[in-house]
């Protein structure tokens, strides 16, 4: 994988995530989450990170928006470093117009009772209070646009959404504070394949569109091939092979990376049916 540049905008430096686990009799233990991880994203760039559940991947998304803090490493995010202690709410405002995230569930992070367009707007309303209205109805248009809703469904509550919907509106959330990073965790999994594509084609586009960076969590090794230009493979907390995209899944070099390759089901794959069970 290339060395940290200049025009990086994500550094990440010995990043580290350890849980205190408190059980009974005072007993006390250690969960090491993310063990010391090290990696950048280009300007501009698309950087994914995989490895199966409890490999720290999320974990490590979280820690990049500010939604856990780092037992110890650096963050530095478009230049500015983000440090582990408490914040103003107006530096928590700063860095969200550096990065933002897209998660799994979009159900579970949409106000139920907002319709679409007054969702952006709040975001708008938050991150540039110094514009006008007609400004912020032609930017929600635009971003609706942008993430091919239409102006019926800006109009439209999450629950009248579908799926594939409801995901476009968190990205066109996301957007809308402009930021130079945008951080997606397993974004597209719970998508039916022909939305999945799409979602995907069209992040492409937007990516192609604006100056942003894509941070992409993702089990799914065909998402990581379409979107991501770098990857990082990670297990048990560590990063244990990194590269091109191309480079890692189709040579891939250390056994785990094997394994998960290994274990994507392949045409006419049919499930084995166990006896007794």
């Amino acid at each position: 994988m290339r060395e940290v540049t200049a025009e990086d905008v994500v550094t990440v430096e010995d990043l580290r995530k350890v849980y205190v686990l408190r059980g009974g009799l005072r007993r006390r233990r250690e969960l090491v989450a993310v063990a010391g991880s090290t990696f950048s994203v280009a300007a501009g760039g698309s950087l994914a990170v995989v490895g199966e559940s409890g490999s720290g991947k999320s974990t490590t998304a979280r820690m990049l928006v500010g939604l856990e803090t780092p037992t110890a490493g650096r963050i530095v995010v478009a230049g500015r470093e983000h440090g582990s202690g408490r914040i103003t709410g107006g530096e928590r405002r700063r860095r969200a117009r550096d990065i933002q995230m897209v998660f799994q569930n979009p159900y579970a992070s949409l106000d139920p009772r907002q319709s679409v367009s007054s969702c952006i707007a709040s975001v708008l309303r938050l991150h540039f209070p110094e514009r006008d209205d007609h400004w912020r109805r032609e930017r929600i248009q635009r971003l609706l646009d942008q993430v091919g809703l239409d102006e019926r469904q800006g109009r439209a509550l999450p629950r009248h959404l579908s799926g594939g919907q409801r995901q476009r509106v968190a990205i066109a959330r996301a957007l809308a504070a402009e930021p130079r990073v945008l951080v997606l965790d397993e974004a597209v999994s719970a998508l039916d394949v022909s939305i999945q594509a799409q979602v995907l084609n069209m992040l492409r586009d937007i990516r192609e569109e604006v100056d942003i960076a894509y941070l992409f969590v993702s089990h799914d090794l065909a998402v990581v091939r379409q979107i991501s230009d770098e990857v990082i493979v990670m297990r048990e907390g560590e990063i244990v092979e990194r590269g091109r995209t191309e480079d890692v899944l189709d040579r891939p070099q250390h056994p785990y990376t094997r394994l998960l390759i290994d274990s994507v089901p392949r045409p006419g794959w049919r499930p084995r049916r166990v006896v007794g069970v």
